[in-house]
């Protein structure tokens, strides 16, 4: 299952679109990986790709307080609000 979040900012300096902090959360972490960037092609967008091992496990971590605290400080430097999608991951290839 993994988390495509979007969002519009020119508030994000150079470092990017703000992180979640793993400490945060603790051993109640169910994330595995995540991907940032930046789109080329829309200055001032970002995008967020978030892996985790099942739906459940995503709600559980969205649920959580420390994400609802990275989501309100995310909120308060966008210039638009956050979208997210929730994926079902049908295959990954490596290339």
């Amino acid at each position: 299952m993994a988390l495509l979040a979007e969002v519009g900012a020119d508030r994000f300096g150079e470092q990017g679109m703000p992180e979640p902090q793993p400490a945060a959360i603790g051993a109640q972490r169910t994330a595995r990986w995540s991907m940032m960037g930046a789109d080329r092609d829309h200055p001032g967008q970002h995008v967020a790709i978030v892996e985790f091992p099942s739906y459940t496990e995503a709600m559980a971590n969205s649920g959580h307080p420390a994400t609802a605290a990275f989501l309100k400080e995310l909120q308060s430097i966008s210039s638009s609000e956050p979208q997210f999608r929730n994926l079902d991951v049908r295959n990954v290839r490596t290339y």
